[in-house]
């Protein structure tokens, strides 16, 4: 064997050393970056999504009303003397998506007013209406923002109570918001 073939063919076990050097900082990022990705989803940006969207305070508020709340007939939460109706499902192309993208929303309807079933009952093809004009209007642009949903509830909330000539309706709760 010449000196030339030594050179350029390595000892036996001299390469694989080499080899595992280099694959330890690719092992350390391929575990390490997921771990990261995951811890920052979990503790900086979600959060941060949460308390922008009003998530945060929903919480304390139930907390502290929790000792008054009795349960409806819907199975959740109320306050003394407040009355909820189910709404449904309505469907909607949104505004300037060329009829690509849709939202789905359920909600609930809440109002101190005792006789608020027969309300929505006696109304409900114009109540129906007014969620479809409200809802149809909005763009994705507009409920991708932090206030979407809220700015949302306080159309719906508006165009029904003047829609019924009184503040009948207190609030909406959503039990179903699905953008496609």
């Amino acid at each position: 064997m010449s000196a030339n073939e030594s050179d350029t063919n390595p000892a036996p076990g001299g390469s694989s050393k080499k080899s595992s050097n280099a694959l330890i900082p690719i092992i350390v990022v391929i575990l390490l970056v997921p771990a990261l990705c995951y811890g920052v989803m979990e503790f900086l940006i979600i959060p941060k999504l949460k308390s922008s969207m009003g998530g945060g305070g929903d919480s304390h508020s139930q907390s502290a009303d929790h000792g008054k709340a009795k349960s409806d007939s819907h199975g959740g939460v109320k306050a003394p003397g407040e009355h909820t109706v189910e709404f449904g499902a309505t469907v909607v192309n949104l505004a300037g998506s060329g009829n690509s993208r849709y939202l789905r929303t359920n909600f609930v309807i809440a109002s101190s007013d005792k006789e608020i079933q027969k309300v929505i009952d006696e109304n409900k093809g114009s109540l129906q209406d007014a969620a479809i004009s409200v809802l149809s209007t909005q763009s994705l642009d507009a409920l991708d923002g932090a206030n979407g949903r809220e700015v949302v509830r306080k159309g719906i909330i508006s165009k029904f109570n003047r829609l019924l000539g009184a503040e009948v309706i207190d609030q909406i709760y959503f039990t179903e918001f699905i953008v496609q």
